[in-house]
């Protein structure tokens, strides 16, 4: 079945208020992962509406069409609108294209053939079965996002200990660190991170609770493996820092000197407070808390563990 003539100024009208947004807000590189996950689901929703409208379409005007021939031309016209608005994206300069969008696209036009392909045809159950297993893998990233966003907020103030499922993605890179059993500081499990040749390498924590007013210290543990020291370097930024630019007097930044085996280190957050050259740091708004070394010979693996704020 297609949809009802009635339904065509409503999808259109649809259509049309939410194409502003694939050029206009959306999250940015801070966004909440909940944020995220939503935003991605929308495109999804908004091609399913112009598979549903364009499906009513070919339906009325070429009804001698075969219903696999009128999915074709669906599919293969929504593909194009979305390779479109991709492009135009990239020349608008206010958003990136993205292939996941297009896969995306994709699947929203599947889903609109779900829910209109003819009972009597013969592929409308393996595609509603189809589209349905597509659509929990789609909505995975944001219940991931719920989850640990969920978890965090009990466990403030500590800010990672990799005690719970998906703490891996609360930092950047998250392929870089793998939660283990072997060497722990606290709990039951700490997060190995591995770090590379490149000039600066490390991981940094993007998402987790950034009120820090009230707090007198940022403790963590690091582990090195080597015999000889390492020099490690810390840095703390909070939400005005892109106003400044991302530079680097306007950040806190500390090295710390690893010995073999554990190292229980400390940061003073009044000089974090302090930190930024003609400002005070927003304890309230902090963004970004990171780990790196720079130039290392050769690879190396580090532990990390417990994560947490004090009085």
């Amino acid at each position: 079945m297609a949809p009802k003539k009635g339904s065509f100024i409503i999808l259109g009208s649809l259509l049309l208020t939410g194409l502003p947004f694939f050029f206009l807000g959306g999250p940015g590189y801070q966004s909440g992962r909940s944020f995220q996950g939503a935003w991605d689901l929308g495109h999804i929703l908004f091609f399913a509406l112009l598979g549903t409208l364009l499906l009513g379409l070919c339906k009325r005007r070429t009804a001698v069409v075969g219903t696999g021939r009128t999915f074709a031309l669906v599919f293969a016209l929504v593909f194009a609108v979305g390779l479109v608005v991709e492009l135009l994206q990239m020349q608008s300069g206010g958003r990136t294209p993205d292939v996941a969008d297009l896969v995306r696209n994709q699947l929203g036009c599947l889903l609109a053939f779900a829910l209109f392909a003819p009972s009597g045809w013969r592929w409308t159950r393996p595609l509603r079965l189809g589209v349905a297993g597509l659509l929990v893998l789609a909505l995975w990233p944001l219940s991931r996002a719920l989850i640990d966003e969920t978890l965090a907020a009990r466990q403030f103030p500590v800010l990672a200990d990799f005690e719970t499922p998906f703490e891996t993605w609360r930092w950047v890179h998250p392929s870089q660190l793998r939660t283990q059993s072997g060497i722990v500081r606290h709990g039951e499990r700490a997060a190995r991170v591995q770090l590379t040749t490149a000039r600066y390498s490390g991981v940094s924590l993007f998402h987790f609770p950034g009120d820090w007013r009230g707090y007198r210290w940022l403790r963590f543990s690091v582990y090195n493996p080597r015999e000889e020291p390492l020099e490690l370097n810390c840095r703390i930024h909070d939400a005005r820092h892109r106003e400044h630019r991302n530079e680097f007097h306007d950040r806190f930044n500390q090295q710390f000197r690893l010995q073999q085996g554990w190292n229980d280190l400390v940061v003073d957050l009044d000089r974090v407070r302090t930190a930024p050259r003609g400002r005070s740091m927003d304890l309230g708004r902090i963004e970004g808390f990171g780990l790196f070394v720079v130039q290392q010979p050769r690879p190396l693996t580090i532990v990390l563990d417990h994560v947490v704020l004090s009085e």
